[in-house]
């Protein structure tokens, strides 16, 4: 089987209502030449007890898995409560189940065993540069954990500038997260300009939040602020790139 990313099924509602979720975590993967759904965990307040760890899910809602794309568009518009059927294959076996949307918690670290999954607290008003440009719901949230004294810091901002200029007009925001001085941080944009919004984490509370232990650090949100992937250290270009066209999708 080939690995790919952990997921968490949820559905784009409007912030005023619950976000619903079938209650999986799973890892998309290849198996017999098709691709699947690798069951990881299951929440323990989900209606989905026919589910097991290592099931894999073949077919959600009468649509044969191919990508998240095609999951997310098969779960598009139900609400809380309503029941999808699920084609599993278990031990070689190909099995039929339903599962029950439920409302989707904030905190699910117990089942990804980090923080990808939890919903991202707001923001502040702390934005130093380009507060302007800081969109109230983004269709994808990118992070950057930066100082202005970490080489590698440096390396990932034109990364991010290039990202930032082929998919805004597509719904993505980058917000550059620092915790040094406003002196320091002004200076450093005088000489660097960014193109997208920049935020002083004064307190450190997000860094705090997120266990942030090195720099940089990237967590990428979807539109509901959930956190489906992060990067320690300088990541790559590509694996960016294909991070944000999944949640964009």
């Amino acid at each position: 089987m080939k690995n790919g990313w952990i997921f968490l099924v949820l559905l784009l509602t409007s912030a005023l209502h619950a976000v619903p979720w079938l209650g999986l975590v799973f890892r998309q993967e290849t198996f017999q030449k098709q691709t699947v759904l690798k069951v990881e965990s299951v929440h323990p307040d989900a209606d989905a007890k026919q589910v097991r760890p290592g099931d894999l899910i073949v077919e959600i809602n009468g649509t044969k898995v191919t990508d998240m794309a095609a999951v997310k568009k098969s779960l598009a518009g139900l609400k809380t409560g309503a029941t999808v059927p699920l084609q599993l294959i278990r031990n070689g076996k190909r099995l039929s189940v339903k599962v029950k949307m439920t409302e989707r918690p904030d905190d699910v670290s117990q089942m990804t065993g980090s923080s990808i999954g939890n919903k991202f607290v707001a923001f502040q008003k702390n934005y130093y540069r380009n507060a302007e440009k800081s969109q109230k719901k983004p269709k994808a949230r990118l992070l950057d954990f930066w100082a202005t004294w970490c080489g590698p810091c440096r390396q990932t901002l034109p990364i991010l500038a290039r990202l930032y200029q082929k998919y805004e007009s597509q719904g993505l925001e980058i917000v550059g997260v620092s915790s040094e001085s406003q002196d320091v941080l002004e200076k450093f944009y005088q000489e660097h300009p960014s193109p997208y919004p920049l935020y002083r984490d004064a307190t450190q509370e997000l860094s705090r939040t997120y266990r942030i232990s090195s720099i940089p650090t990237l967590i990428l949100l979807d539109e509901n602020g959930y956190i489906q992937k992060i990067w320690p250290g300088v990541p790559h270009e590509s694996s960016l790139d294909k991070a944000i066209r999944e949640v964009l999708k």
